[in-house]
């Protein structure tokens, strides 16, 4: 399949809940948030599990095919919902406090200022931040639910991030515990590795 056929007005979470779960203004409308719903989940949700689990999502969406107390619903309901709310509203927040309009950009009235607005936004992207760890544990450590995430080939589209970037004097790039021979040799020679568990402990192997 075409990493273009991939249902783009799908949305995993509805404006009410948007509404009901942050704090967001009911008088909001859906044409300011809704459009940051879907990105959300393709920038932050999609590369998180990668495309073969996010259009597995997207189509049981559609077809009605989730039901309760399965493995698919849950993790829709109990990590990616909280997810979408936070990362959503993170997004949407400099268009809810300026907006693009004929006569140039212009500022919603009795607006705050910038520097409120990115206090605001940070706060929203540090709640965003907890619910993205959360749903890597999850999937690293019950790993066995989300096959899609660990069985995959590149001619599928975005694969799964299931390790968080740090900005370091080295850099250890995403791994499947294959090289960790390479790591060693670094600590033998004294320098500091890091291994999370996301590296240490994939097929089949921890270290």
């Amino acid at each position: 399949m075409s990493q273009a056929i991939v249902p783009q007005n799908v949305l995993m979470i509805s404006e009410t809940v948007l509404k009901s779960f942050s704090d967001v203004d009911p008088n909001v409308t859906s044409s300011v948030l809704l459009p940051f719903v879907t990105l959300s989940q393709q920038l932050t949700l999609e590369y998180i599990i990668g495309r073969p689990y996010y259009v597995q999502l997207l189509q049981q969406i559609v077809d009605g095919s989730i039901s309760g107390d399965t493995t698919n619903y849950n993790f829709l309901n109990y990590f990616c919902k909280p997810l979408l709310v936070w990362d959503s509203y993170k997004l949407a927040l400099p268009s809810i406090w300026m907006r693009i309009r004929n006569n140039g950009i212009v500022n919603t009235e009795n607006s705050v200022s910038v520097k409120e607005m990115e206090w605001q936004q940070a706060r929203a992207d540090s709640t965003s931040q907890f619910f993205q760890e959360r749903m890597r544990q999850e999937i690293i450590f019950n790993s066995q639910f989300y096959p899609l995430c660990f069985n995959f080939t590149s001619t599928q589209g975005l694969f799964p991030h299931l390790t968080k970037n740090y900005n370091m004097n080295i850099h250890l790039p995403n791994g499947h515990g294959d090289n960790y021979g390479m790591y060693a040799g670094w600590a033998r020679s004294g320098i500091g590795v890091y291994s999370g568990p996301e590296f240490a402990c994939v097929n089949g192997g921890c270290f």
